[in-house]
């Protein structure tokens, strides 16, 4: 059985790999700033020739001098001769001796550099750490004083400085702790791209099952992969129902529709059909609309220049004061849509333009990627601080867009919702002579190159 450490062990595994790695920093600092250095271990020149003079000029006291003189970091003793050159290495032509040579002159023997006696290890991998410089200088009785100077460093059995182990293993802590930092921060990224990829109304995205990651991680992954089935499902809901209202709806309009055909009143009887028809249109508005919401349009290829002639045609034939100006042929008008949505988007904004602008000029252009599609009219046009908001459902802008034109306010907003879903937008603006000028723009269909589905 595999041992998963939660999120708070992990964090504070690694706070406390930094806490010792930081620990070591300073007392390595402490030891920089303090200078103990190996050089600083030795005593100075003067130190030597006051001990040698002192030891010469009292031979009576000598031994309480030499006591008085040990220290953990020096050894003074007095020896009857200097052994071989082999029982020690040679230090007295380090650049750092020449002041004691200077100073000393030909009383200084020899200065040697010996192994300390605690462990080999530190003297191979620290020789200068683990090395015991000895000073041998003549004294005026013919003996020889031996001074032996030890680096302040505490060692270990082995020879190695105190704290060297620990700093090593607060090093490996901290080095790992960043790289299970990284580790436990790479699926939250992962996470995050594939939740931003998230649409109710497409199909499920596949969210990143990482085994290695803490149970918490975990967790949040499957509860985000819950969310999203309940998000899709609300909205297939949500649209099954809208769909089963309208087909009611719609069932009862048509029955009503047939009770109005034998009301007496020609006047009333024209209204009351018109308000069944504007009913229905709503419907059906918003029955498209929430099929664009849930990506479940019919797309198909379609020649948008052809579809727009058609349009106006239609439009033309059934009395309305509109005008097809120009359009682009050829490669340049293929689109993928859904054929009835764009109908629908025309057929609102061009109402629009009609109902508010008295006429209505459509002119085609594209530029390779994309085609736009401008309606002109001649009405009063879209006051600047009015055009965001004339976007949004049951908005108008009183008094230029009168409610005596009749209308719920969707006719702009619908065409917003049905272009957004083909990859599109829609733009209201001002035509540059009178009026105002709604530009919707779709992406423009590119073939594959071939090989590509190889």
């Amino acid at each position: 059985m595999t041992i998963r450490f939660g999120l708070t062990t992990r964090i504070l595994a690694i706070g406390g790999s930094m806490l010792l790695a930081c620990w070591i920093m300073l007392i390595a600092f402490y030891y920089w700033s303090s200078d103990l250095t190996r050089t600083a271990a030795n005593p100075r020149p003067e130190q030597l020739a006051g001990i040698a003079d002192l030891l010469d000029a009292d031979g009576r006291e000598r031994d309480i001098i030499l006591r008085a003189l040990q220290s953990a970091t020096l050894e003074v003793r007095i020896v009857q001769s200097l052994p071989p050159l082999n029982a020690g290495a040679d230090a007295g032509s380090r650049p750092a001796f020449a002041p004691y040579r200077d100073l000393l002159g030909d009383r200084l023997l020899a200065i040697r550099a010996a192994p300390r006696p605690d462990g080999a290890l530190g003297q191979r991998l620290f020789p200068r750490v683990a090395e015991v410089i000895e000073f041998w200088i003549r004294l005026r009785g013919g003996e020889t004083l031996l001074v032996e100077a030890r680096t302040p460093f505490i060692v270990t059995l082995s020879g190695l400085p105190a704290g060297l182990g620990a700093g090593l293993l607060g090093t490996l802590f901290a080095c790992a702790a960043f790289v299970l930092l990284h580790r436990e921060i790479r699926p939250l990224t992962r996470l995050a791209a594939a939740v931003d990829r998230i649409d109710p109304a497409g199909d499920p995205i596949h969210l990143p099952a990482i085994r290695s990651s803490t149970p918490e991680i975990g967790a949040l992954i499957r509860a985000f992969d819950r969310l999203q089935t309940r998000l899709q499902t609300m909205m297939r809901s949500r649209f099954a129902m809208i769909g089963g209202i309208q087909h009611d709806v719609r069932s009862f309009a048509t029955r009503l529709r047939l009770r109005v055909e034998h009301l007496p009143d020609a006047r009333e009887r024209e209204r009351a059909a018109q308000d069944i028809a504007t009913m229905i249109e709503l419907l059906d508005n918003a029955l498209l609309t929430a099929r664009a919401g849930v990506g479940v349009l019919d797309e198909e290829l379609l020649d948008l220049a052809l579809l727009v002639q058609t349009e106006v045609t239609d439009l033309k034939a059934a009395g309305s004061p509109v005008q097809l100006e120009s359009a682009p042929a050829g490669a340049e008008a293929w689109v993928i849509g859904d054929r009835l949505a764009l109908r629908r988007v025309l057929g609102n904004v061009i109402d629009n333009a009609v109902k508010f602008g008295e006429r209505a000029r459509v002119t085609l252009s594209s530029d390779g990627k994309q085609i736009s599609i401008h309606v002109d009219d001649d009405g009063p046009g879209f006051l600047p601080e009015h055009r965001d908001i004339l976007l949004e459902p049951f908005v108008r802008a009183e008094p230029s867009r009168a409610r005596a034109t009749g209308g719920a306010g969707l006719g702009l907003a619908v065409a917003r919702g049905l272009v957004e879903a083909h990859g599109g937008g829609i733009t209201l603006g001002a035509n540059g002579t009178v009026g105002g000028r709604v530009t919707l723009t779709l992406p423009v269909f590119e073939p594959a190159p071939p090989g590509d589905d190889l």
